[in-house]
């Protein structure tokens, strides 16, 4: 049995970073990984414009205007966002303009309009006004050729708006992991299918899908196996070219059909580690199969998603080589709830609201899920100590 910071780093080593990459539309580009640095083709803003509704103005000309004096300019004319117009600037003169309309090459400042009478051919400028006031110069915000995302950057809404300002219609970003999910056992039964006695419908992989699909994964198998050896090792050949990552659920532990790690180790694979020192989910096995990894996750609901999170993010991390998808670990004050001592390391489950977190009272047996519904997130118990209110506890969340 080792300890979990040695499992995962034997798993991470194992699984090698991704270096294909893929062109997506900029729709669909949020949530994935850029693959290279991606520049500015163009500055943002690429011509000068106003920021406020005002009057471009030269600001030598209303040096001296005040309420008591207000200087008098002639209005050339209106230009609203989106107006291609020019005029020929010249002295004395003013062109009104509105929030985010070009400004015309010569005239240095905008006036707010509550600064005027807001006059239509002619305008009186109450208050004096620097040159470069009110404007957005070029580039203001993006120069051209600057690099917007540095490669392997986490891309999300706000990215993909600034990708847009710049005319981006499709994001190189990284190819996503691909997971092949099987999920082991004679009783298990996709839903949809009729029960026979004592059978069940299998929950866990359709909660891993939801996982990995979510965060940016791509599931390319999805499906039961039976106790059988041989259809292990079947449907692991026939996907092996298609997927990168291959989880399942079952056979791992001590009992006469915990079948999997036999079954690699006598079909080739090189094991990387067996039974993890750590509550639920201890019989955790990996294993390098033809180049692929397969992390074998406890049966029991609740222990298989411990097992899934504690493994999986990393993974992902190691893989999209951004550590956005990572575990958050923080220190939260534990409010509500308790534990007695462990004799192992444990994992608990519990809800976090800022700093503060909730132990769930619903049960904590590996075989419950339903009550993961209220939580989201996992709080380390040490071996030999208690959970109490009060106790500063660390926490583990997931991304969103």
């Amino acid at each position: 049995m080792i300890e979990l910071e040695q499992a995962i780093a034997l798993v991470t080593g194992a699984l090698s970073p991704q270096i294909d990459s893929e062109l997506v539309p900029l729709a669909q580009a949020s949530g994935r990984v850029t693959a290279c640095a991606l520049k500015a083709p163009l500055a943002v803003p690429n011509f000068v414009r106003s920021a406020m509704d005002g009057y471009a103005v030269y600001a030598t000309d209303v040096v001296r205007a005040s309420p008591e004096q207000p200087r008098r300019l002639t209005v050339l004319g209106t230009i609203y966002a989106g107006d291609h117009m020019s005029y020929t600037p010249r002295m004395g003169t003013a062109v009104r303009v509105m929030t985010g309309a070009a400004i015309p090459p010569g005239y240095d400042a905008v006036v707010k309009q509550e600064l005027t009478d807001q006059g239509q051919a002619v305008v009186q400028i109450y208050q004096p006004i620097k040159a470069g006031k009110n404007l957005m110069p070029i580039g203001e915000d993006i120069i051209s050729g600057q690099v917007v995302f540095e490669p392997y950057t986490y891309l999300n809404g706000d990215s993909v708006g600034i990708l847009a300002s710049l005319g981006y219609t499709t994001v190189p970003v990284l190819q996503r992991l691909r997971v092949g999910l099987i999920a082991t056992g004679n009783e298990l039964v996709i839903p949809g299918q009729p029960l026979a006695p004592n059978q069940i419908y299998n929950s866990t992989i359709y909660s891993l899908a939801a996982y990995i699909e979510c965060t940016g994964g791509q599931v390319v198998l999805q499906t039961i196996c039976q106790d059988n050896p041989a259809e292990l090792m079947a449907l692991l050949t026939q996907n092996k070219q298609k997927a990168d990552l291959f989880i399942t659920t079952g056979g791992i532990s001590v009992g006469a059909k915990d079948f999997i790690p036999a079954t690699l180790t006598a079909n080739g694979g090189q094991p990387l580690f067996h039974f993890v020192n750590l509550r639920p989910g201890t019989p955790i096995f990996a294993a390098n199969w033809q180049h692929k990894l397969i992390l074998s996750l406890s049966g029991n609901p609740f222990a298989a998603m411990v097992n899934f999170h504690l493994f999986y993010w990393p993974l992902l991390v190691r893989f999209q080589r951004n550590e956005h998808f990572n575990l958050k670990k923080q220190t939260a004050r534990l409010v509500a709830g308790k534990m007695p001592a462990t004799s192992m390391r444990r994992f608990v489950r519990a809800k976090l609201t800022g700093t503060e977190v909730v132990i769930d009272k619903k049960g904590h047996y590996a075989s419950v899920l339903h009550n993961m519904i209220d939580n989201n997130c996992l709080i380390e118990q040490i071996k030999g100590k208690s959970l109490q209110v009060g106790d500063q506890v660390t926490v583990y969340s997931w991304p969103d």
